[in-house]
Parts: C-alpha cells; sequence; structure tokens
C-alpha cells in the first residue's frame, strides 16, 4: 500500500502525531520549532500553527477533562483550553541542558510518559519519566539513548517502546501499579531496512512502526510478524497514529531536518493511507 501526500512541507521536524477527540482533527507537534500543527482545511493552508512555552514540543496528549498535556525541552506543560493559549510549565524534569524531551505518551491509567535524547545523540544518556500530574516526576529507567514511541495494546496489558539506535521495539507488561515492566525484545529490524522511530497500535492489535530513513510504515501482529508495509515517498518517516471518525484512516508525519531545500521537497509533509483495520481512541492525561 502506498500513503497520499494530503499537505505541504509544513513542518520542519513532524512528530508525534494524535487525533484530537475535542476538535475532530490531527494534531502533531513541530518538535524543534516549539509549536503544535492543527489540521483544519478551513484555515489558511489547511492547518493552524499553535505555540507552547518551549523551543521544543515532543509529545502532546488530550487532557480528560479538557485541555492538553506537553512535554517541553526539559519540562510538562498544561492548560485547559484547546487552542493551547493558556500552558503554563508544570514541573521540571531535569536541569541538564544538553537532554530535551523526545517523544512519548499516556499509558491506561492516564499517567503521562516522556522520553528523552541528547542533543548530541550521546549514547547512554536518554531516560524516561513518567508523572502523574501530582507531585514530582518519577524516574522509569535510564541507559537509552533515543528515546522514541510508546503505545498499548487493545486490552492495556502491554506497552510498546523504542531505543531507535538499537533497531529494537521492547515490549513491557504493564502493571497499574508498577508500570512498565518486564521489558523483552518484540521485533528487531535490520539497519539497512531503517530505523524504527514513531509507533502506534490498532484495534487489532497490530503495532505500526514508523520507519525512519526507510520510507515506510510497518505493521507487526501482536505476535511481531510483519504483516503489512506502507510505503511513503519520502525518507524520514518519524511517526503515525489513526484518526479521522471512525479512525480508519492511518496518519503518517514525516520531517525534513537537516535536508537541503532541493533535497525530498516534500518532507516535512503528513501523509495518509486507509489501510482496513482501525486505531485506538487516544489515551487521555488525568492529571
Amino acid at each position: 500500500m502506498k500513503a497520499q501526500r494530503i499537505t505541504d512541507s509544513v513542518s520542519y521536524h513532524g512528530e508525534g502525531p494524535v487525533w484530537w477527540p475535542a476538535t475532530g482533527r490531527l494534531r502533531f507537534v513541530d518538535m524543534l520549532a516549539g509549536s503544535v500543527i492543527e489540521l483544519d482545511e478551513a484555515a489558511e493552508g489547511g492547518y493552524r500553527r499553535l505555540d507552547v512555552p518551549s523551543k521544543v514540543a515532543s509529545v502532546i496528549r488530550p487532557r480528560v477533562d479538557g485541555g492538553a498535556v506537553v512535554a517541553t525541552e526539559r519540562g510538562i506543560a498544561v492548560g485547559r483550553a484547546e487552542d493551547l493559549s493558556d500552558l503554563t510549565q508544570a514541573v521540571e524534569l531535569y536541569s541538564d541542558p544538553t537532554i530535551r524531551t523526545n517523544e512519548g505518551g499516556c499509558d491506561p491509567d492516564g499517567r503521562f510518559w516522556i522520553g528523552t535524547m541528547s542533543y548530541e545523540r550521546v549514547e547512554g544518556a536518554a531516560a524516561v519519566y513518567r508523572w502523574d500530574g501530582a507531585g514530582e516526576p518519577v524516574p522509569a529507567w535510564g541507559g537509552a539513548t533515543i528515546a522514541n514511541g510508546l503505545g498499548f495494546s487493545p486490552d492495556g496489558s502491554r506497552g510498546y517502546w523504542i531505543d531507535t539506535p538499537t533497531g529494537r521495539v521492547t515490549v513491557f507488561d504493564y502493571d497499574a501499579e508498577a508500570g512498565l515492566v518486564e521489558p523483552r525484545t518484540f521485533v528487531e529490524i535490520p539497519a539497512e531496512q531503517g530505523h524504527p522511530d514513531g509507533l502506534t497500535v490498532d484495534a487489532e492489535g497490530g503495532v505500526w512502526v514508523a520507519m525512519h530513513r526507510g520510507s515506510a510504515v510497518w505493521r507487526f501482529d501482536e505476535d511481531g510478524r510483519l504483516s503489512e508495509v506502507i510505503e511513503v515517498p519520502v525518507s524520514k518517516v518519524t511517526a503515525c497514529t489513526f484518526g479521522g471518525p471512525d479512525l480508519g484512516t492511518l496518519y503518517i508525519t514525516t520531517s525534513r531536518e537537516n535536508l537541503p531545500d532541493d533535497v525530498e521537497p516534500a518532507s516535512g509533509s503528513v501523509y495518509a493511507v486507509e489501510p482496513g483495520v482501525q486505531g485506538l481512541e487516544p489515551l487521555a492525561f488525568k492529571g
């Protein structure tokens, strides 16, 4: 199957797409521009840009009672306005200016998980944090390099996560008290095929993995068998999510980070495909 381009090149480093129930539209971050992009056919150019109080915006998720939670460069911002106009920094994760947040999401119990990475991609410098909206964030684990992708099985019993340079998708058992435990390899992807980046899980338990430098999104069934390949006509495929009225459209973000203007001019666009399976409602933040 082949994904179709549905926007112009609207972002420098598009990441973290999420279907926004309150507006019925797709949102994703232009990560290194510190802004959120919402697709809207009624807006000029077909989208609007929503700024956050940080030069980095790496994750956005809806809150259960309205509003949003956003991972900023080194912390977490929250607000109640759907247009993000009241976002304020709630907590700082760390003070090290060489580290920024990178990808994450919410678990079935409404807690916010945030991964990190070094600006210089230093091996072992990244970590994952968890925050329930009260008190200080809890360090979950460290020793990663580029923390990426987070998704949960339809029944909430398993979580999936990626440390991109390893080429590995890790699966965990999920426990409401302990969080993500018992990590083990779900799949390993050969480097020549691309590097696993963001991921999403469909209603049948399939895990869809964006292949950075691989021009594709791969689907693995719940047993780790490759079952579908979606071709994308640019190389820097970053993340994916399901959306649309029936959650039947797979939206795919891309990046043009470090690409010259005349190379892959369609990078930074959003692509979409209807793969014949539905996604899951986005897990919201209860804090």
